[in-house]
């Protein structure tokens, strides 16, 4: 019965693990080869910049280096760099970036657009399959974990979510034996703060001090090298922009159908923005409340990196749908355990769903205003907290 096909997961047999990711990884790096090769680079086939979203991180380096990195956070001088590379009718891709995010950026304006964007997304995607690959060296998992859909997404906006990834994932790979360098990086994470609100929760629970000392001593380094590397302007300019970060979200700025938080999700159904930030207030607080719980719990290690991934997700209220890329760390490491030790009832057929279905999210929000990547990613929670209570 398909019922039971289902609840038992034999579906995900191996042909179809060799076969599906494969036809989806072709078909898409088809697709990028062609917008590539029959675009006028640096601009796609419909005359848009390759790598859309990298175009912003690109002119904000080249501020930087023109020695006003404060005129990144004002949308004229920005804009002047970025029509530089797309043309007078290129749409504008804001910077709203914390000043640590210019350490980052800052090699890319050293290359003509086309090669920062190749060198960008080919260093981080690196980082990230690393990660991964560390959670679970198989072969047979390689092409999977290279063709989940948001490696996709992100690729194609050029964004920073493979950096993100690497962060979080080699921080969690090292904190059991390298808890210092592994507070290190997950401090980094601090050019994108939303990504790492629940790492706290995570070590205080466990009790990794030593981390958490080092995340703080990051944050702190980075803030002051920020600081005195760019002067007091760059932050007296993000903080003045800091209203608009705000109208973003909560006016959809950025569609909200492209985001994947609890906020967007409410804002999508209709709810007015204080019922969206109650909403997200309180998916926020369990996904912590879950975080605390699991990694106090004497749980396998593969677990809590899942729980503390998903939840880290499902806490930020402003992720888009190429954030879900940090997903694949979360998807790795319950895959790995499960092979280890067992898989539940319905946890292969919700990875695997999860899986497929994440290239569908923007799509199906846009047609139907449907949060469908919200509900995924709390299914995912769920399961976490469903597998560190049943399995021993």
């Amino acid at each position: 019965m398909l019922y039971e096909h289902i609840r038992s997961g034999d579906w995900v047999d191996a042909s179809r693990l060799r076969i599906y990711p494969r036809i989806y990884l072709s078909v898409s790096l088809a697709m990028t080869i062609t917008a590539v090769a029959f675009g006028h680079s640096p601009l796609d086939l419909h005359g848009n910049p390759l790598g859309t979203d990298f175009l912003s991180f690109w002119s904000a380096s080249n501020l930087l280096w023109q020695g006003r990195p404060e005129a990144a956070y004002d949308h004229a001088a920005l804009y002047a760099i970025e029509q530089s590379v797309g043309g007078p009718d290129c749409p504008l891709y804001t910077w709203l970036y914390p000043p640590m995010a210019f350490l980052v950026v800052a090699p890319l304006a050293a290359l003509p657009y086309f090669p920062a964007l190749t060198a960008w997304l080919g260093i981080t995607f690196i980082g990230y399959l690393t990660a991964l690959w560390q959670f679970l060296p198989d072969r047979r998992t390689l092409i999977p974990m290279i063709a989940f859909p948001p490696v996709f997404i992100n690729l194609g906006h050029g964004q920073n979510a493979f950096l993100s990834a690497a962060l979080l994932g080699w921080g969690l790979i090292l904190l059991p034996r390298r808890p210092w360098l592994a507070g290190i990086l997950m401090g980094a994470l601090i050019y994108k703060p939303q990504l790492g609100l629940l790492l706290p929760v995570a070590l205080l629970a466990a009790g990794h001090w030593r981390a958490l000392f080092g995340a703080v001593v990051s944050v702190v380094v980075l803030s002051a090298a920020s600081y005195g590397l760019l002067g007091a302007e760059v932050w007296a300019a993000f903080l003045a922009k800091s209203e608009y970060s705000r109208q973003v979200l909560e006016q959809g700025l950025v569609p909200w159908q492209k985001m994947i938080s609890s906020f967007a999700a409410a804002r999508m159904l209709g709810a007015p923005v204080g019922l969206a930030w109650a909403m997200q207030t309180l998916v926020s607080l369990s996904s912590a409340a879950v975080v605390w719980r699991v990694w106090r719990a004497p749980t396998s290690y593969p677990v809590k990196v899942a729980t503390v991934t998903i939840g880290t997700l499902l806490a930020a209220p402003l992720a888009l749908d190429y954030d879900a890329t940090v997903l694949g760390i979360a998807i790795t490491a319950l895959a790995a355990d499960g092979l280890r030790r067992r898989f539940l009832d319905w946890e292969i057929s919700i990875l695997a769903g999860v899986w497929m279905t994440s290239l569908l999210w923007r799509p199906i929000a846009m047609a139907t205003d449907i949060p469908l990547g919200a509900l995924a990613i709390m299914l995912l929670l769920w399961l976490t907290m469903r597998r560190a209570r049943r399995v021993g």
